[in-house]
């Protein structure tokens, strides 16, 4: 219920759509009980005589007219009333369709706003395949819980309330026991429901899995094809497919058994009803005429009953759906600690880590780290894999907020500066280059796309970029691909120090910017590194110790501190870690 009144707080913007398509809904009961009632006088003057004196429109005495009129009138009048139902029909579908759009666009942009905003860790621990899912189809199956099941609910309540006031005008008793097998309907209808909700939250985590699946596979389909492993995929995705179409299956058996049981509860009631209804008729206490009316009556009142147990299932859906999306938009956002955090405009004195700590799961990544990086400083980061290098740099953007300890900006609290006004200090160049399906041009405007093509072009000559962007089939118009796929890997890495140097940012963090090219590419991308660093306090992560030779300082990371810190050759002298590492590139 909590779910639900949560995708209804998602209505009012559409409260004008709404109100017109519950009038029409009116008008769809109140024809669907018009053309009920309608029939008993319509066969009582198909065998009766008027001898002359008219014929009484039941029930209402004035309306005496003579057959030949009654010829003419009723005709027009069914035809009336079922234009009305149909006019009605269409306009509670089309206002219902469009809210039910709004709603599901309207989460849809939520969602996808959320995820973006959620911290870094988050996308760690989830797969980018089941978020994926949650964005498309999992949102799309709250578009029945919405418009279709709100419509099918609103609409047929509204017919069982009109069907009820006509079965109970026309004779009460009869009404009472018609109604005999509403009771037993209720119990199925909630077990039936749960069940449903509970197989469609399976099968909504098997469609994340797949989606995972197919994700990993397409994204990394060299290594799949390279290592042979088609077939071992297809395996993993036949097994999680099957899977999936086993809880369809389950869901196509509960909805089977649904549609079965209401009948023959509703059989019951007919039963009842007629058993009763000769009995009365025998004993001339119900006149054939209002039987037949009321008897019509029943039958329309058992068909959005029904639809309302139909409507149930899908509503089950939805709900599960709804609970996968919320979960994601309850997870708490990257947000301020402070709200109005403090603004800054740029580096003044130096960055310090003071006492630092961060723990990962259980583990100590760092642990109590004192270092300070005074502005303009070049600052590089060594040490052996799982020393926490990546780690150290990602707390500067706040990737990941440290566990004790702090990190100061001139002095200042990270925690305490306006997110947005930190990151717009740092840029950052990683060994995964992250390039969009779009123009040359949009990626190295990334994150301004307003600059204009003076600056972009300055850009990329400083990233030794502009003479190969030139010879590509649309110059900066070019459309590089997914992940910049149509484009060499020191080519990507030009574009991504263009992006950089655009930012104009004076922190700057390197993250093994070199480590994944040949040694061509990577002279054309130092000289960019070099235009890039200049002037500007930048952290360098390398595995190429000889790329990190003319920083102001190195440090070797490990064990959740810092080893040695100090000049490249006063290291070396040192005979220490960094002379270690040093002799086991250049003399393997």
């Amino acid at each position: 219920m909590n779910t639900y009144i949560r995708l209804l707080r998602l209505l009012p913007p559409y409260k004008v759509t709404l109100f017109f398509a519950f009038l029409c809904m009116v008008g769809f009961a109140a024809s669907n009980g018009a053309m009920a009632y309608l029939i008993g006088p319509v066969m009582k003057f198909l065998f009766a005589s008027d001898n002359g004196k008219g014929i009484k429109l039941i029930p209402f005495d004035i309306m005496i007219v003579s057959k030949e009129n009654m010829l003419v009138a009723i005709p027009i009048v069914i035809i009336i009333v079922a234009i009305v139902k149909g006019l009605s029909s269409y306009g509670q579908s089309y206002f219902m369709g469009y809210v039910g759009q709004g709603v599901v666009r309207d989460i849809r942009k939520r969602l996808y706003e959320h995820i973006l905003s959620l911290p870094t860790g988050y996308f760690t621990a989830n797969p980018t395949g089941i978020l994926i899912s949650r964005l498309t189809n999992d949102v799309n199956l709250l578009q029945t819980a919405t418009s279709e099941a709100i419509a099918t609910v609103l609409k047929q309540s509204l017919t069982i309330i009109v069907l009820a006031g006509v079965v109970i005008s026309l004779d009460w008793k009869l009404a009472l026991a018609a109604s005999v097998a509403l009771p037993l309907s209720v119990y199925p209808m909630r077990q039936l429901g749960k069940r449903m909700k509970r197989i469609s939250t399976r099968g909504q985590v098997s469609m994340g899995a797949m989606t995972t699946l197919l994700h990993e596979a397409i994204a990394g389909i060299r290594i799949v094809k390279a290592f042979c492993m088609e077939r071992y995929e297809a395996g993993r995705f036949h097994n999680e497919n099957e899977r999936y179409n086993r809880n369809i299956i389950k869901q196509i058996t509960v909805r089977s058994i649904s549609s079965p049981l209401m009948e023959t509860l509703g059989a019951v009631g007919f039963a009842v009803t007629i058993w009763y209804a000769a009995h009365r008729i025998n004993a001339g206490t119900l006149q054939p005429d209002t039987f037949i009316s009321f008897f019509a009556a029943v039958i329309m009142f058992y068909q959005p009953i029904k639809a309302l147990n139909g409507v149930n299932m899908y509503i089950q859906q939805g709900m599960a759906a709804a609970d996968r999306v919320f979960n994601v938009i309850d997870t708490p956002s990257e947000v301020d600690k402070k709200e109005g955090g403090v603004p800054i405009t740029g580096l003044l004195d130096s960055v310090e880590f003071k006492k630092v700590s961060f723990k990962y799961g259980g583990n100590w990544v760092l642990k109590e780290l004192d270092l300070k990086v005074s502005k303009g400083e070049v600052l590089a980061i060594v040490g052996s894999s799982g020393g926490g290098k990546t780690t150290f740099v990602n707390l500067i953007p706040r990737f990941y907020d440290v566990s004790e300890g702090a990190i100061l900006f001139d002095g200042v609290d990270l925690r305490e500066i306006r997110l947005a006004s930190l990151r717009s200090q740092i840029a950052l160049v990683s060994q995964q280059v992250v390039l969009f399906n779009d123009t040359v041009r949009k990626n190295i405007a990334y994150g301004d796309i307003e600059i204009s093509d003076e600056e972009m072009i300055k850009a990329a000559k400083a990233a030794n970029a502009h003479d190969f962007i030139l010879r590509l089939p649309d110059g900066y118009d070019t459309v590089i691909g997914e992940g910049g796929v149509r484009l060499s890997g020191g080519e990507r890495q030009r574009l991504s120090i263009a992006r950089a140097i655009l930012k104009n940012a004076p922190v700057l963090i390197l993250d093994e910017a070199t480590s994944a090219l040949d040694t061509e590419s990577e002279r054309e991308v130092q000289k960019a590194l070099t235009n890039l660093m200049e002037g500007r306090t930048t952290f360098v992560i390398a595995h190429r110790l000889s790329t990190v030779r003319n920083a102001d300082r190195i440090i070797v990371l490990g064990g959740g501190g810092i080893r040695e810190m100090g000049a490249h050759d006063a290291l070396l002298t040192k005979g220490g870690e960094y002379a270690r590492l040093y002799s086991l590139q250049f003399n393997a």
